[in-house]
């Protein structure tokens, strides 16, 4: 198989590692704070950056931004609305899908690296919420703008986005691991031994040099 195909379906199982811690971290925030942060809203005054979207809002009333993109695309390819039923199993189809493909990108872009590369997995995280959460779903209309949330929910998506990459890239490097073959002792010896013999010719190989030019 190629190395980046490789590479990248080795990368879509860490995202899909990813993208479940990210659904265990919204769960254990939701139990500390006594709702979902998503759910979050304060009194501040309207903003000029409550609305970037660029073709108007596309999101409903409560709707998250899977929930509008799979609904938009429902619509689209069958020209009716989805019950709240489809609704739901669109954004988690969405959901699911985004982030085994930016586990596979993740894998693409880093390769195998030795241990968990949790920098870099930290930093992929905090990329995806600064691009995709904060910027992309709102100048797609698929979100209210960054000043429409309270600061305490941009800091629970900044934190659900560094569990997904921190998961994600452990993951991905720990597949990387069990994938390349393991050097036995009998193996080592082997290489060792090889290694030696050709030292010893080279060696010989060199002293025959010297003694004609002698």
């Amino acid at each position: 198989m190629d190395d980046a195909l490789k590479s990248a379906l080795v990368g879509a199982v860490g995202g899909a590692a990813g993208t479940l811690a990210m659904r265990l971290y919204w769960r254990a925030a939701t139990a500390i704070v006594g709702q979902d942060p998503r759910a979050l809203t304060d009194d501040a005054p309207p903003n000029a950056l409550d609305d970037l979207g660029v073709a108007g809002q596309q999101h409903q009333e409560g709707e998250g931004s899977t929930a509008a993109a799979g609904r938009m695309a429902y619509e689209a390819a069958t020209g009716e609305a989805p019950d709240d039923a489809v609704k739901e199993r669109l954004s988690y189809g969405v959901h699911w899908g985004y982030g085994l493909a930016m586990g596979g990108l993740y894998g693409l872009v880093r390769g195998r690296r030795d241990g968990a590369d949790a920098a870099a997995g930290l930093a992929f995280g905090a990329a995806l919420w600064l691009v995709g959460d904060e910027m992309l779903v709102s100048l797609l209309g698929l979100a209210e703008g960054p000043t429409a949330y309270p600061p305490e929910q941009h800091a629970h998506r900044l934190a659900a986005h560094a569990v997904y990459g921190l998961a994600a890239a452990a993951t991905t490097q720990a597949l990387h691991g069990l994938s390349t073959p393991r050097r036995t002792a009998t193996g080592l010896a082997w290489s060792g031994l090889k290694a030696y013999t050709k030292w010893k010719a080279a060696r010989t190989a060199v002293r025959g040099l010297r003694g004609l030019f002698r």
